[in-house]
């Protein structure tokens, strides 16, 4: 007599991913925040949009992350540890300019790790600078621990030291210089044909007329 076979139990859904592999704890953490980077328009994800493409329910997701704005302030650091790494590859804090031309050296250097940033990682750029990115920023911002808004300060202050620029940069000078690298970061991204001419050449022409118009003496307010 043959014997019958035991039909197996249709397996629950959500319990894995498709390809049947199992989350231990721990790891469905990460694997959200890899799979919202990996997203091509990160700030419009739900956590059950994610859940359902991992292939785990959304219960699973919402015991790592109680809310959307918990998952993306993770990505969101996530992201301004990667800029911050790209910025440490520019130049060292903790070393001053050798002389005028390593001053501008390390600006222009600045910016293109910026302006790369940006073209590499379009999503994750909208993410920490726009429109809602002003909750994420502020809470991307750990105390006591570099942070990437160090490193255009001290590209300023070196230009001031090396004898590049007269004057002590404040504020005002940081956010023009922000103003003018950030805006070719968000023109690229926005495909204007005039900022879509190789990246070097890019951030040599910015960062030129950033230290250009700082060596131009400011109108008294």
């Amino acid at each position: 007599m043959e014997p019958v076979a035991t039909p197996q139990r249709p397996r629950p859904v959500g319990r894995s991913t498709p390809a049947g592999r199992a989350f231990h704890h721990g790891h469905l953490h990460q694997a959200l925040i890899d799979a919202a980077l990996a997203a091509p328009d990160i700030e419009g994800l739900s956590l059950r949009q994610l859940a359902a493409g991992l292939g785990v329910t959304a219960a699973a997701a919402y015991r790592h992350f109680g809310s959307r704005e918990d998952l993306l302030l993770e990505v969101a650091r996530v992201g301004f540890d990667r800029l911050l790494a790209r910025f440490a590859d520019a130049f060292d804090l903790a070393r001053p300019p050798a002389d005028a031309a390593d001053a501008q050296a390390r600006m222009q250097r600045l910016a293109q790790a910026y302006l790369q940033f940006a073209d590499d990682e379009p999503a994750l750029w909208r993410l920490m600078f726009g429109a809602q990115g002003a909750g994420y920023r502020a809470g991307a911002r750990m105390p006591g621990r570099r942070s990437s808004y160090d490193h255009l300060p001290a590209a300023l202050l070196g230009l001031h030291r090396a004898g590049v620029i007269a004057r002590l940069p404040d504020e005002r000078d940081a956010l023009f210089a922000w103003s003018a690298i950030h805006g070719a970061a968000a023109l690229r991204i926005g495909r204007v044909p005039a900022a879509l001419v190789p990246l070097p050449e890019l951030a040599r022409e910015v960062a030129s007329r950033v230290v250009d118009a700082l060596r131009t003496p400011r109108a008294a307010t």
